[in-house]
């Protein structure tokens, strides 16, 4: 045989041998490949989850501290401020943004503290200078007799000198009695408080001064003025509160628009990157967002309340106004019965229909809401018109929760509210609205109900209406002129 074919047999023989161990070995090795493969696997898993939870910390964490400080703002405190890195990115700018605008309002409530001592102080030099025969005089003697009563006095008091004179001041007018030994006891020439009574169902700001006089044979008497300033303060207060939604408006509107767009900046740059708390992530970006609209809601009503248009008197008819505002709110999916007793008689006079629709539109919307906080409750509105020859009513009345009884009329007042998200500032611009038309509101309960509210509007009918005052218009137009930069949106 030839040797070679002895080889090449040995050699088959061998390669035979060689894969037949190979092929018993197949798999084991194929197990520790799969192994070997799922182990890298893991790891790799492993390291992308980690990863990503490390990006999405870096991401979350900046904006958990701005609402933790945000937080911190909403309860008063104005000395916190969000520390940034220069890794943050545009988080970062967001964050210097944030604490820009708290150095903002730090700075804000020192000036609007210091305009508050200054208006203050205004008030008690206004207070000490008022005079005339426009305040109410009461003569007093030594022991307290009531000698003279004028009558503006009267009117303030709403009493009869007949019934007052040669009686004890303490006895007719306990309140001015207390004041009047007050500065019996205090030796001083005049003596001054201001006082709240309540008269005619209204509550009345009076200042009461004191003035005392020693005649030659030792005998003193003594003279109390009394002012009704009640117009004068909710005057120097509208004023005050006109200046501070301008500063408010201006300090705190300006950093909103950069707020905003980072936060959606940050929402599109960063949410597909996102993988592990992407519910958190865009929680915390729709509440930054949801929270920056809010405030520039409020900053739109403190600019309409600073910068109130004044009125461009048209005859007109006044069931336009009230139409148009009924209109506006019955369509309003909110389940409130609306009963408009309007008449079929024009109601005409010189008004601005675009005011008094946005004054109605308001008050409507304020029952509306007020029926809505109230539970059990059918809700139904009433908006009733009387024409008349020389004034025209209009009433709204609900069967809601109605107005408090205590400080009623300072609802009238900007920023006095009951509602817990309310501005305060609604029945502020109704009220403007309406003395601006020479107008009057009033707030009461509703009639023949356990509970509810009345807003009873008085307008001058045609023969009486009246323009604005040129004074207060020249005034407004300043003011407007003023701040008109505020005016975007």
């Amino acid at each position: 045989v030839d040797p070679e074919v002895i080889a090449a047999l040995r050699l088959m023989e061998e390669r035979s041998a060689e894969y037949s161990s190979l092929q018993s070995n197949r798999f084991g090795l194929q197990v520790a490949f799969a192994l070997l493969y799922l182990g890298i696997t893991l790891i790799v898993l492993l390291s992308a989850i980690w990863t990503g939870i490390g990006v999405a910390d870096r991401l979350v964490r900046p904006i958990r501290m701005l609402m933790g400080a945000a937080d911190e703002v909403s309860d008063g405190n104005l000395s916190i401020s969000v520390p940034v890195r220069a890794s943050d990115g545009d988080v970062g700018s967001l964050s210097n943004t944030f604490n820009n605008m708290i150095l903002q309002l730090r700075s804000q409530r020192s000036e609007l503290v210091h305009a508050k001592d200054v208006i203050d102080e205004r008030r008690r030099f206004t207070e000490a200078v008022l005079s005339g025969v426009t305040v109410g005089v009461i003569g007093v003697e030594r022991d307290g007799t009531v000698t003279m009563v004028n009558p503006s006095a009267e009117r303030i008091l709403d009493v009869e000198s007949r019934l007052v004179v040669g009686r004890h001041l303490h006895e007719t007018f306990p309140l001015i009695g207390r004041i009047y030994r007050a500065a019996s006891l205090s030796s001083r020439p005049e003596y001054q408080e201001e006082v709240k009574l309540r008269i005619r169902d209204r509550e009345r700001t009076l200042a009461i001064r004191i003035t005392s006089s020693e005649a030659a044979e030792g005998a003193q008497s003594s003279v109390v003025t009394i002012d009704d300033i009640t117009d004068l303060v909710e005057a120097q207060r509208s004023s005050a509160w006109a200046d501070v939604a301008r500063r408010i408006a201006h300090e705190i509107k300006n950093p909103l628009t950069p707020i905003q767009l980072s936060a959606e900046r940050i929402r599109r740059r960063y949410g597909k990157r996102v993988e592990d708390d992407r519910e958190v992530f865009d929680r915390c970006i729709e509440t930054i967002v949801r929270q920056v609209s809010d405030i520039g809601r409020m900053v739109d009503e403190f600019s309409t309340f600073a910068r109130m248009p004044k009125p461009k008197m048209e005859a007109k008819d006044l069931r336009e106004a009230l139409r148009e505002a009924v209109f506006m709110r019955e369509m309003g999916d909110h389940g409130i019965a609306f009963e408009a007793d309007i008449p079929d008689q024009p109601m005409l006079g010189s008004y601005d229909i675009r005011l008094l629709s946005q004054a109605f539109g308001n008050l409507v919307k304020n029952a509306v809401e007020a029926l809505e906080a109230t539970e059990d409750v059918e809700g139904r509105i009433v908006i009733r018109a009387e024409p008349g020859w020389n004034r025209h009513i209009v009433e709204i009345i609900d069967n809601g929760r109605g107005f408090p009884r205590e400080d009623r009329d300072r609802l009238l007042e900007p920023y006095m509210t009951t509602r817990e998200k309310g501005t305060g500032l609604g029945l502020a611009i109704v009220r403007k609205i309406i003395e601006d038309h020479g107008g009057t509101i009033a707030l009461d309960d509703a009639p023949d109900q356990p509970h509810g509210a009345l807003v009873r509007i008085t307008l001058p009918a045609m023969e009486t209406a009246v323009e604005p005052n040129e004074e207060e218009t020249e005034e407004r137009t300043g003011e407007t002129d003023g701040i008109g930069h505020l005016d975007r949106r």
